[in-house]
């Protein structure tokens, strides 16, 4: 009995594992080619995705629509939903150190990752997921 708890914890952790790719939530800086004013919100995944990394996708989508219109009519702020598991966006994820699934939030030198936030509320508060990821964006839009 031992062993197959044992055997489903272990299981589990490297199933969440996989989805939650390089997770925290932090400010770096780092070098970046792209408009200085411009902030993008980076969803990566991986090629095979739970039920959570496709809720945080759909929600990020949904600030968007329902937080972030204005700043995105404006060309304030844009979304770029990568796999994380494709060789062509093999660069873009050895820039951000990441892999699997992970939000972040990135204007010139400076990132914010918003992994565990997402993963923490996403299925209990909706509204509080993106929330959170607006205030972020604007933040970083008025910096």
């Amino acid at each position: 009995m031992k062993i197959i708890k044992y055997t489903l914890l272990i299981l589990t952790t490297l199933y969440l594992g996989g989805c939650a790719g390089k997770s925290g939530e932090s400010t770096n800086t780092i070098s970046a080619d792209t408009n200085n004013d411009l902030v993008t919100v980076y969803y990566f995944h991986g090629e095979h995705r739970c039920p959570t990394c496709i809720a945080i996708e759909n929600e990020t989508r949904a600030a968007f629509e329902l937080n972030l219109k204005d700043e995105a009519e404006r060309g304030k702020v844009e979304l770029q939903v990568l796999n994380a598991d494709e060789g062509r966006n093999r660069q873009i994820c050895e820039k951000y150190g990441v892999y699997g699934s992970t939000l972040l939030v990135v204007k010139g030198n400076k990132n914010v990752n918003l992994t565990n936030m997402a993963f923490s509320v996403i299925h209990s508060s909706s509204d509080k997921f993106r929330e959170e990821l607006a205030k972020e964006v604007i933040k970083l839009i008025n910096d």
